[in-house]
């Protein structure tokens, strides 16, 4: 009977022992799961805040992206721009070299038509004067010591000077100068105008003067009729109006290429020629100003 008793008492001290340890074990496993719910909660915060920082670093990356994307854009643009500028610029440059060697070109044509009409001109006047030897030899000679001048060299204007020269100094040509434009002399000058070069240039007379008006507008339609530019004829008050043609330009660094070409073709025609350099007027501008013509 005793032993049965001490049985059962081992039993229920067996019984509370296993108890106290299911519960131990119990509040043990309670613990780790709520340590290990809590740290897989902080690591799942600290997840969604990686990928919230990656999500923002890679819109800061795409909008860098297209900020270079759009400066390549401009880049490329600006490119073919400058590209699109520079193949205009050499066309523009290759056809005014085209014209520079063109007017070249007609300007040696003018040169050598004006040197052929002077010596056909004085080929005939030797042959005339040749002829009047022999039909009357004491005429001729009276006329000849009458007629024969000294030949002064031609003067070109618009040639290089020295630096000592001051701005309107002016250089005559000593040729009579005629009212208007005889028809010889009208088309004498269409002839040597015509192979020769084209610009722009202004045509001036002194105003009350009928005869320096009526030339300059004969003058000035040759000129418009062979492909010269000009603005018609301007009526001018002058001082000291002055005889004959006066070409008028800025300086000589700026003086048109034909201005020589015009003075000599004025000059073979028989009119008086003589230039001046005059800072009134406008650079790279050639003016012509038809001055006083007795009647």
């Amino acid at each position: 009977m005793l032993s049965w008793w001490t049985n059962f008492e081992s039993i229920v001290a067996l019984q509370g022992f296993m108890l106290m340890a299911t519960v131990f074990f119990a509040t043990l496993t309670g613990i780790l799961i709520f340590l290990n719910a809590k740290k897989s909660s902080q690591s799942t915060t600290q997840l969604s805040k990686k990928l919230s920082d990656a999500q923002k670093q890679i819109k800061s990356l795409e909008k860098m992206a297209e900020a270079i994307r759009k400066e390549l854009l401009e880049a490329k643009q600006h490119q073919d721009i400058d590209q699109l500028k520079l193949k205009t610029s050499k066309s523009s440059a290759e056809e005014l070299r085209q014209a520079l060697l063109d007017a070249r070109k007609r300007l040696e044509i003018a040169e050598t038509a004006v040197k052929a009409r002077e010596a056909a001109e004085k080929a005939a006047s030797s042959e005339a004067t040749e002829m009047s030897e022999k039909a009357a030899p004491a005429v001729a000679t009276t006329n000849s010591n009458k007629l024969v001048q000294t030949p002064e060299p031609e003067i070109d204007p618009f040639e290089n000077k020295p630096e000592s020269a001051a701005d309107g100094v002016t250089l005559d040509l000593e040729l009579e100068f005629e009212a208007g434009l005889s028809e010889n002399q009208r088309e004498h000058l269409i002839d040597l105008l015509d192979p020769g070069p084209k610009g722009n240039l202004d045509i001036f007379c002194v105003m009350g003067n009928e005869n320096s008006e009526l030339t300059a507008k004969q003058i000035e339609a040759v000129l418009a009729a062979d492909g010269w530019k000009t603005n018609g004829v301007a009526k001018s008050a002058f001082a000291n109006p002055h005889k004959g043609l006066l070409l008028v330009v800025n300086s000589k660094e700026t003086a048109p290429s034909y201005a020589s070409f015009l003075q000599r073709v004025f000059s073979t025609i028989g009119l008086t020629v003589s230039a001046k350099i005059d800072k009134k007027y406008r650079e790279w501008s050639l003016s012509v100003i038809v001055g006083l013509v007795d009647d």
